[in-house]
């Protein structure tokens, strides 16, 4: 077969430069419903990439000199397909079962993108160098030239950031974009390779049926966005469903539309106690949700207190969106739910003052550094009325307990009274949810205590009625705070929250 004209070498460099940047940006996507989304993912991902650019260049260089030639650009195209093709069938047949290996999760978070992800990082890299020979050797300007084909590089790169991760990954989901990208590096290697003799029609067709086959994979999310992958799962009889909710790793929440006393978790429980104690049910009054995840809390509200209103700031609309499609949110529902972040909400005043805040934003390994600071706090205070409460739920482990005691003391800066229920007696060891109230006004310990709220029964391992009313004594607060001195007030100039929780995600998982 006759060869093909092969394009200008300045194209080619911008466009694995941009596959390139495109599998790093989905590669951090790909492997959240795995590892979660946590500094450890992304330092991954980044060092998986830069130990395939260090030894592609590397080889690439090599490559150039002893054998450059179309015929070895087209072999690395094609090998920069096939580990593409690779990383995809990885993820779906390897990833579970790397993610759930016994070790240091930081350690199974590298070599799981070194596994997956840096044979593309290492073949892609190989092409710069064999088109900067090409370039130097047909165009006899090595400075012009080198600088056109690095430009062309940059520009690739910034096209596979921008496009993936604002259109992209969200348009295909990372698993038909990882297969989309082997494919384009097949087919471009497959024209590279024309009279070259490469492939053979054995080897043409085991490549084509693979690049098909990984197009059929199934994937995990039932709803991808730019935040998360989103999987649904659906339990009970027909009659009474009970949903579980994940946002990437973190199994977020247990949803019954038909039974909204079944809160599924101990420090909802926690909040539906808070409530109960300052309202009955036919009081108004307006309550704010950072976050949203299953809505489970403004589900319970709408049912049990149905003067109540409810507004919900959710960061991804697509959650907003699974709970419509598949868990039984009713569009004719008064729970108001807006779409974006809480902070860029409270800023804008528009619904404001709230009786009740609810933050239930902090998913696992994600912390958002932004709804933790002073500044924050300071902002949602304005937008509260002067008796209100504002309740979150953190977890934490009280071997370490920095993101306890730096949040305790960043809210008692706002508020003069912040009180601590742990679900138990007292802070235990090891990786545990913490619900945090602060206010103006101290809570009612008898009427909390108290409290009649709606039978809870689901989750075994899930506190009891009794254990939700639970709080630390002022006394054992300052005690714990004794020992975190040296834990600075969280500003948004200041917050070190991956270097604080580490510990904890790194023991648990």
């Amino acid at each position: 077969m006759k060869p093909f004209r092969l394009p200008p070498v300045w194209i080619l460099n911008a466009f694995a430069s941009f596959c390139l940047m495109l599998i790093q940006v989905l590669s951090g996507r790909a492997l959240a419903p795995f590892l979660g989304t946590s500094v450890y993912t992304w330092t991954s991902v980044i060092g998986a990439t830069l130990i395939g650019l260090t030894f592609g260049q590397y080889a690439g260089g090599l490559i150039a000199d002893r054998k450059g030639g179309r015929r070895a650009l087209s072999v690395t195209f094609l090998a920069s397909g096939i580990a593409a093709l690779s990383a995809r069938f990885a993820l779906s047949f390897l990833s579970t079962k790397l993610a759930d290996y016994p070790m240091d999760l930081a350690f199974r978070s590298i070599m799981l993108a070194i596994v997956v992800f840096a044979p593309v990082a290492f073949f892609l890299s190989m092409v710069g160098p064999q088109l900067a020979k090409f370039a130097v050797e047909e165009l006899r300007a090595s400075g012009t030239a080198i600088g056109r084909l690095s430009a062309a590089g940059a520009v690739g790169s910034l096209l596979g950031i921008g496009l993936g991760g604002y259109i992209l990954i969200a348009a295909l989901g990372t698993n038909l974009l990882l297969s989309s990208v082997a494919i384009a590096l097949l087919l471009l290697g497959a024209y590279l390779a024309a009279g070259e003799r490469v492939l053979n029609w054995r080897a043409a067709g085991f490549l084509f049926v693979a690049a098909i086959g990984s197009l059929l994979l199934p994937g995990v999310c039932k709803l991808e966005s730019n935040y998360y992958c989103i999987r649904i799962t659906t339990e009970g009889a027909e009659e009474k469903p009970r949903f579980t909710l994940r946002l990437d790793h973190l199994l977020h929440s247990y949803v019954s539309p038909r039974e909204p006393a079944n809160l599924g978790y101990g420090y909802e429980q926690v909040y539906a106690r808070l409530i109960a104690s300052r309202y009955v049910q036919g009081d108004q009054f307006h309550a704010y949700f950072i976050g949203g995840g299953g809505f489970v809390l403004p589900r319970y509200l709408e049912a049990f207190y149905p003067k109540a209103t409810s507004t919900v700031s959710e960061i991804d609309p697509a959650v907003i969106e699974a709970n419509h499609h598949f868990m039984e949110l009713k569009t004719s529902s008064r729970i108001i739910a807006i779409p974006g972040d809480a902070r860029r909400h409270l800023m804008r005043n528009e619904d404001a003052p709230y009786d009740l805040v609810f933050g239930d934003a902090f998913n696992d390994f994600g912390v958002p550094q932004h709804l933790t600071t002073l500044e924050f706090h300071q902002l949602l205070k304005s937008r509260m009325k002067p008796d209100g409460v504002y309740a979150l739920n953190l977890i934490d482990d009280a071997r370490y307990g920095n993101f306890l005691a730096a949040m305790i003391k960043t809210l008692r800066q706002v508020w003069k009274y912040v009180e601590v229920a742990p679900l138990e007696s007292e802070l235990l060891p090891g990786r545990n949810t913490i619900v945090l109230m602060a206010s103006d006004t101290p809570l009612d310990a008898k009427r909390f205590a108290q409290a009649d709220t709606p039978s809870f029964e689901f989750e075994p391992e899930n506190p009891s009625i009794e254990s939700s009313s639970k709080r630390l004594t002022p006394e054992q607060i300052e005690e714990f705070l004794a020992t975190h001195e040296n834990v600075p007030i969280l500003t948004d100039d200041y917050a070190p929250l991956d270097r604080y929780l580490s510990p904890v995600f790194r023991d648990a998982y």
